[in-house]
């Protein structure tokens, strides 16, 4: 890691340069009523860190529209996370102590994870000036010098990039392998914009987390009886999570919603207790996003400041990433170079294996046919 640091981009501009340049809302700017009621505790000098980490959960637990993220914040359903959680005076102390903290706990994580004890890694950078931040290219700016600081190994970070994470976990035989593990960005600013579905209060947040080391460990902790129990639950709870979004204005939809499969008579409807939000024929195979919901920073719905709400519910004008996948929630085997490889059957390594992240970047492309998660899709882009 001593040659990563020294050759880092990051010295040459700072996280606090950075900020000083992002173009701010007023103090009164209204996040909505969830959001504003958070940030008056979170960017408050008067509460310690754990209590700003219980708010910040709570707040997760309620207005999350992943339900993975409202398990992980409510510790349910034997799924957990750790968090690393960076105040304005880790900011000003500079990038490579961010670097250090940002990486120690990253490791710290993995040990954790390697033992089946926590799935997800969220990494809070809990700033005034990134919780007021107006969307802008500015603020793109951010997100990729933020994503520098966690993927060390992949600096620098490019913006409509997908950057995969691997989480160890080692089974009954002890025997280690690791899994492709997701990275997304929120922020408050994200608040009735297209990605609106990505707000949180307090700062600006890092995201980490594998369903397929979440399935695997249930296994091997007994909370569930083969990978084909275990990816069914996760399945279920995704399809829930889809659509789900819109919430703290209710003018705005969800900024993700399931598309339809018109061939599937609705009496072979495969969700258990299907929520008013999903159709009968929802595909179980696509989805549509006005964003590519595996892009760590996509540039189109960062820099755009538009309130999406006076559009009336209709983005029919907007880009939309309308073949997004969810048929990789399967026991399936893949083969290596497949991009669903290690995502439920996890790709064995050494000891000295445990904290490497071998998965390369991948830039999408927004086009008819989009095969996300397929070796042709690998292909075309």
């Amino acid at each position: 890691m001593t040659a990563l640091l020294l050759n880092h981009p990051a010295q040459t501009i700072s996280l606090c340069d950075l900020l000083e340049r992002l173009p701010q809302y007023p103090n009164d700017r209204d996040f909505g009523s969830d959001i504003n009621e958070a940030n008056r505790l979170l960017l408050s000098d008067e509460y310690s860190i754990s209590q700003k980490i219980k708010c910040c959960f709570e707040w997760m637990s309620r207005s999350q529209p992943c339900l993975f993220g409202r398990m992980a914040a409510l510790g349910s359903e034997g799924l957990a996370v750790n968090i690393c959680w960076l105040s304005e005076n880790d900011i000003a102390l500079g990038d490579l102590y961010l670097i250090r903290k940002i990486q120690a706990e990253r490791r710290a994580w993995k040990d954790r994870a390697e033992k089946g004890e926590s799935h997800g890694f969220l990494v809070m950078f809990n700033s005034k000036k990134l919780a007021f931040a107006k969307p802008s290219l500015e603020l793109l700016e951010v997100c990729k010098h933020i994503s520098d600081l966690y993927f060390i190994e992949h600096a620098p970070t490019e913006a409509d990039v997908i950057y995969t994470e691997a989480i160890p976990l080692r089974d009954r035989a002890g025997k280690l392998a690791i899994f492709k593990a997701g990275a997304n960005i929120f922020y408050p600013g994200a608040h009735k914009t297209r990605n609106h579905d990505r707000r949180l209060p307090g700062g600006l947040l890092i995201s980490i987390n594998s369903p397929g080391h979440y399935a695997n460990s249930l296994i091997l902790r007994g909370l569930a009886k083969s990978i084909s129990e275990a990816v069914e639950f996760i399945r279920q709870v995704a399809w829930r999570s889809i659509g789900n979004g819109g919430m703290g204005d209710r003018k705005i939809q969800s900024t993700t919603w399931h598309n339809q499969d018109l061939s599937r008579p609705p009496s072979q409807c495969p969700m258990k207790h299907r929520p008013p939000y999903i159709p009968i024929d929802f595909s179980t195979k696509t989805y549509s996003s006005l964003y590519h919901t595996d892009v760590l920073s996509p540039t189109a719905v960062t820099v755009d400041p538009t309130d999406i709400d006076k559009l009336g519910a209709n983005y029919e004008n907007l880009e939309a990433w309308s073949e997004l996948r969810t048929d990789y929630l399967t026991t399936k085997v893949y083969e290596p170079k497949d991009r669903n490889y290690a995502l439920f059957h996890g790709h064995p390594i050494s000891e000295e294996a445990k904290y490497h992240n071998p998965w390369s970047p991948i830039r999408p492309s927004n086009q008819p046919g989009l095969h996300y998660g397929y070796s042709e899709y690998l292909e075309e882009i």
